[in-house]
């Protein structure tokens, strides 16, 4: 991030509906009324730090915000803009205020604020912040209190509309039990309602797959919705979910359900194994978490993001929920790098996958699409998507989630699982070496000394474990039985004296050196990025054996 430079995302589609903008709409006026004619701005913000509303300010003022671009649909979270009152509120979940030269960046020193997160009193989540911005010189005090009365006034006004809407989903509820004997469930952000025939047919997955679906027809605006879902018992359900509304807000949704049997999907779910799945090896808990949540989204049919470094395994992931969840049902893998010699032949394929009844569709790399190309990607699911019925589970791959290309995607994939790399699981690669020995032996039998094995574990893997995998291919070329020794590793693995680091040491030691490679080697710099002294950063650099050479922005 350049401290003279500001480049926040910017997203026009702001929402005056929603829950947050309608509670704090009084607010807002009351706010806007007392300032007006003042040297001061009222800025609403979601819980993104992403502007949605802006009141009061002087016109010289306004347009100074607009040149620094805090002004609606740009995000002024810390990882974009740097230490900033809204950012560093959503940060710390409390109140904050930043005053002139503490802002990071250079264009931000002459600004002073004052902002609160807004905490729903229900569900204790942050819904968004209220934030105080005026010039330094206009600074005041008594900004932080202001910002703090108003956000617990919004948090108050949010609690009595969820109340209201409360109401509402049990009326509704109590209508759709009254109407049938078929299992009814109501869901809502912060609650479940089940009637007893549905607390009888379903598991707890089965509840996280239907409120899924319910939050993201919610999202969309849509109004009812006819689908088809697999239960844990391997029964195909059709689904009905019909929006609840309380005046503007979709306070919910009831959502009822018919069995029957459908010979021709012949989608049974298997029984579920013991963690790990066949195919997949790792027992740590982050790698077990990613693989339920991926399994759960297909059960589920609800189209997801998977998100990760290079060589972590995602589109090993998605491969297996299909064959666990639809055996029998057409996968296709499409990968955005081939898309670009020859964009409509690309798209044509696309939509002869998703027009396959109960398809597993995976996207690789769509952060490697350019912008206009994401924009007919786009076109293409919405249309196919909606028209086709066939319950296609889309599910796309990506290592950089803030790439433009995913955010012109991001509507369509509302769900986003994070595959854990290699080194915060480095326990893993006791299972993980076997298993990619066996996979590439066909029935030839190797191992790994203890000796080599240890060497292994030691090491950073920055390509995860496709690279493990090139390592142990490289030497099976020197070793064709018996034990892989010391010796049969290729040169890359000898430089690696360190011990083993725990997955946390690992996630320190790769916090340091982002910090290092943004501050170009400059460890006074990192410190502070880090919030840690300059003793502290020097001892963990020499703990680690992390070299970042200064002036440049590359890992030595």
């Amino acid at each position: 991030m350049n401290v003279d430079e500001l480049d926040p995302p910017y997203r026009p589609d702001v929402d005056p509906g929603t829950s947050l903008s309608l509670a704090a709409r009084p607010v807002l006026d009351r706010l806007e009324s007392a300032l007006t004619g003042t040297s001061m701005t009222v800025i609403l913000t979601d819980a993104h730090g992403r502007v949605i509303a802006r009141r009061a300010g002087d016109e010289s003022l306004n347009r100074l915000l607009d040149r620094i671009r805090l002004a609606i649909g740009f995000s002024y979270a810390e990882e974009y803009v740097g230490t900033n009152g809204i950012g560093t509120a959503l940060e710390d979940k409390r109140a904050a205020h930043v005053f002139g030269a503490e802002h990071y960046s250079g264009r931000l020193q002459g600004m002073s604020c004052a902002a609160a997160p807004i905490r729903h009193p229900l569900s204790g989540r942050i819904e968004g912040v209220i934030d105080l911005t005026c010039r330094s010189a206009h600074a005041s005090p008594l900004m932080t209190a202001l910002v703090q009365g108003a956000a617990a006034d919004i948090a108050q006004r949010l609690l009595e509309d969820s109340t209201e809407r409360e109401r509402a989903l049990l009326t509704e509820f109590l209508s759709a039990t009254r109407r049938a004997a078929r299992p009814v469930v109501t869901v809502s952000e912060q609650l479940v309602l089940t009637n007893t025939a549905a607390a009888n047919l379903l598991q707890p997955n089965d509840q996280a797959t239907l409120r899924d679906r319910a939050l993201e027809l919610l999202g969309s605006g849509r109004d009812t919705v006819d689908s088809s879902i697999v239960l844990s018992s391997g029964q195909v359900a059709r689904v009905r979910y019909r929006p609840v509304e309380v005046g503007m807000v979709a306070a919910g949704a009831v959502i009822e359900i018919n069995l029957h049997d459908d010979p021709g999907q012949n989608v049974r779910v298997p029984p579920r194994p013991e963690a790990p799945w066949g195919g997949l090896a790792g027992r740590h808990p982050s790698w077990l978490t990613a693989c339920q949540q991926v399994e759960t989204r297909c059960h589920a049919r609800t189209w997801m993001l998977l998100v990760g470094e290079p060589g972590v395994g995602k589109l090993t992931v998605a491969e297996a929920a299909h064959r666990r969840c639809f055996p029998s049902s057409h996968a296709g893998v499409l990968d955005a790098a081939d898309c670009a010699p020859d964009v409509p032949a690309w798209l044509d394929l696309l939509r002869s996958h998703l027009r396959e009844p109960f398809a597993t569709v995976i996207l690789r790399h769509v952060d490697r699409l350019d912008p206009v190309t994401a924009r007919r990607v786009a076109l293409t699911l919405e249309e196919e998507g909606e028209a086709a019925g066939s319950g296609a589970w889309v599910t796309a791959t990506a290592t950089d989630e803030t790439s433009a290309a995913v955010l012109e995607l991001q509507d369509f994939f509302p769900v986003t699982v994070t595959v854990p790399p290699l080194r915060h699981r480095i326990d893993d690669l006791r299972e993980l070496a076997p298993a990619l020995l066996q996979r590439r032996l066909k029935g030839r039998r190797v191992t790994c000394s203890g000796e080599a094995m240890q060497l292994l574990l030691r090491m950073a893997w920055p390509g995860n474990v496709a690279e493990l995998d090139h390592v142990l291919g490289s030497a099976l070329l020197r070793r064709r039985a018996g034990q892989i020794q010391v010796g049969d590793l290729p040169e890359q693995c000898h430089a690696i004296t360190r011990r083993i680091l725990t997955p946390l040491e690992a996630i320190e030691r790769d916090a340091i050196t982002r910090a290092l490679i943004e501050a170009s080697g400059d460890k006074v710099r990192a410190a502070a990025l880090l919030g840690i002294s300059r003793a502290t950063i020097y001892r963990k650099i020499h703990t680690y054996g992390i070299t970042v050479r200064e002036g440049t922005s590359r890992v030595g």
